[in-house]
């Protein structure tokens, strides 16, 4: 169980959250929806230990390993797939059978700058998936994909993270059925769970 207890975050003035509370089961998905820029990937940021809260404490992420997609795809745009997902985790197979998996092994030694949103968005996630971990992380991991590729990398995920935790932040209610995800709908300022 991963326990948010009475978390704050603020930025200057303005208040992001406020003693917010809630549990994430382990070994489960997670999906955190409501309005873009109410303040879910500060939340996110500040379970995963990228970001401090300003008060509050999170109990079960500590000691364990962490993965995590980001919203921004952070790619080497000089630097080919292959070698984007070396520099994190430098296990050859595993990376090309992952390329392979989301469609992307024919591009592998091309560079980052040739690709199109779509695949460097799906190579951002089968970085995280590489890397692996104990606890996922995943903002808005299928944005900016067709359909058909979105559902493609929806199954990879889901293959890959058998046994582990999710959090994933997510606009899409095809997201949550598909991962039969456990939601927490944000509302307001300061964020807050809506009841």
């Amino acid at each position: 169980m991963i326990e948010i207890k009475n978390l704050t975050k603020k930025y200057g003035d303005k208040t992001v959250f406020e003693n917010l509370s809630f549990s994430v089961p382990e070994l489960s998905t997670s999906a955190f929806t409501g309005r873009s820029g109410i303040g879910k990937t500060t939340l996110l940021r500040c379970i995963a230990g990228l970001e401090q809260p300003d008060g509050g404490e999170i109990i079960g992420v500590t000691g364990k390993r962490l993965s995590y997609a980001f919203q921004e795809n952070r790619l080497i745009p000089q630097v080919s797939a292959l070698d984007n997902l070396l520099c994190f985790y430098p296990d050859r197979s595993r990376a090309i059978e992952l390329l392979d998996k989301a469609d992307l092994l024919s591009e592998a030694n091309t560079p980052v700058k040739d690709f199109s949103g779509g695949m460097k968005r799906r190579l951002s996630v089968v970085r995280a998936l590489l890397y692996g971990g104990d606890i996922f992380f995943f903002d808005e991991p299928f944005r900016e994909l067709d359909k058909s590729t979105a559902d493609m990398m929806r199954g990879l995920v889901k293959r890959e993270t058998v046994g582990k935790t999710v959090l994933m932040i997510t606009h899409e209610t095809a997201d949550i059925g598909f991962f039969n995800a456990i939601q927490f709908d944000f509302v307001g300022y300061p964020m807050s769970i809506a009841k």
